[in-house]
């Protein structure tokens, strides 16, 4: 009977693989590039912005600290636009 190789019970767990697609850093790097050059904000309406929002907060999880303060920083940048956007539609 052939003998079957067991896995070591005391090794440390496996690091799981990176996330499949672009860097997440890079990604919040673009968005907040994107976010500081404009006048008004790049989408169509609030649920646009939000969902944008959501994203970037789940590309700096990933990140991690890194991540974290970019979107701290697109944060910002978006409550910007959002204030210049009430300006411009408050007579």
């Amino acid at each position: 009977m052939p003998r079957v190789a067991q896995p070591d019970l005391f090794a440390p767990p496996p690091s799981p693989p990176p996330p499949p697609g672009p860097d997440p850093v890079a990604e919040l790097t673009a968005l907040l590039v994107l976010l500081r050059a404009a006048e008004h904000l790049p989408w169509p309406d609030a649920a646009a912005t939000m969902a944008q929002e959501h994203r970037a907060i789940g590309l700096a999880t990933i990140a991690g600290p890194e991540g974290a303060a970019l979107a701290q920083a697109i944060m910002v940048e978006t409550e910007r636009l959002l204030a210049a956007t009430d300006a411009r539609s408050t007579p």
